[in-house]
């Protein structure tokens, strides 16, 4: 589970390119040193044409309680990344998890900023780009997509439907994922993603594909964990029914595996790994996902 208050890593940014399901974490390239400080970088999301993306940057180191998450930007100019800089909508208040979504119209997050006047748990929010491409002023979703409890890993499909975690009562363990159809231009109420996807522990970042027939999501102390700080699980869904989540045996190390992020083609995965107990850093590989991708789905 990623608790840092309510979300937090120290994560230098790497990147590892496996050839094959067999290959190993040594095999991965060199730092993406414009990204990596010795403060903590975590998160991604990015856009279409992968020439700009978000990530997080906290003030505090892993599993630090009290600490301040801000969301920065890059972008891809003359073939070179620019210098991160604070995302417009962010910098104030601790934000995370940023999610590019609506052809990259829109951008949804957590973020414990206070609404009409009232102290927030970590809820979803969401800006959207104005005609100058700038972001607009951010605004909450509305109950029942947020609670009074924490609400994790905002989600999007290719028609707009909602995913997120959350650790609201009423779930099958400390944490579960949700869904909410997008119907009329609004979420509907959402529901438990249910008893083949969720356990009795604790299910919480997650990913979804643009079809939504496949999901990846971080889930902890399962039998089948090779930490109980926080394994990968792979399902898809077949005629409306979520498979047996699957443990991606190749990723997951004895430290903590999460904040997966696939690319519009399915042709990279990105995840975060502290890759042992003893690591008090986190790091962000990039993964070919075709082998992986093909293994498990048999």
């Amino acid at each position: 589970m990623d608790i840092k208050g309510d979300f937090g890593f120290t994560i230098g940014f790497f990147f590892l390119l496996l050839m094959g399901c067999n290959d190993t974490k040594e095999e991965h390239l060199d730092k993406l040193k414009f990204i990596a400080t010795d403060t903590v970088e975590y998160g991604i999301t990015m856009n279409a044409s992968e020439d700009e993306f978000y990530f997080v940057r906290s003030d505090g180191k892993w599993g630090q309680s009290g600490t301040k998450s801000t969301i920065y930007q890059s972008k891809r100019i003359d073939g070179a990344w620019s210098e991160p800089k604070v995302a417009s909508f962010s910098g104030k208040f601790d934000d995370s998890d940023p999610h590019l979504a609506d052809n990259d119209r829109t951008l949804y997050f957590i973020s414990n900023r206070p609404f009409d006047g009232k102290v927030s748990s970590a809820d979803i929010w969401k800006v959207n780009k104005k005609d100058n491409g700038e972001w607009s002023i951010p605004t909450r979703l509305p109950e029942p997509i947020n609670s009074k409890h924490t609400e994790y890993s905002p989600r999007t499909d290719k028609v707009g439907n909602l995913y997120f975690a959350s650790d609201r009562p009423g779930g099958y363990g400390q944490g579960d994922l949700y869904s909410s159809a997008f119907h009329e231009d609004e979420f509907v109420s959402p529901e438990n993603m249910g008893a083949r996807l969720n356990s009795s522990t604790g299910e919480w970042n997650l990913e979804i594909s643009e079809d939504g027939d496949l999901i990846i999501f971080e889930s902890s102390q399962r039998n089948e964990n090779i930490s109980s700080y926080g394994d990968l699980y792979i399902s898809f869904k077949n005629q409306g029914a979520w498979s047996t989540p699957q443990n991606i045996k190749e990723l997951n190390t004895s430290g903590s595996d999460l904040y997966p992020f696939l690319t519009k083609n399915l042709e990279y995965l990105y995840y975060s790994s502290s890759d042992s107990l003893a690591s008090v850093d986190t790091n962000i590989y990039k993964i070919s996902f075709a082998e992986i991708l093909s293994h498990y789905k048999k």
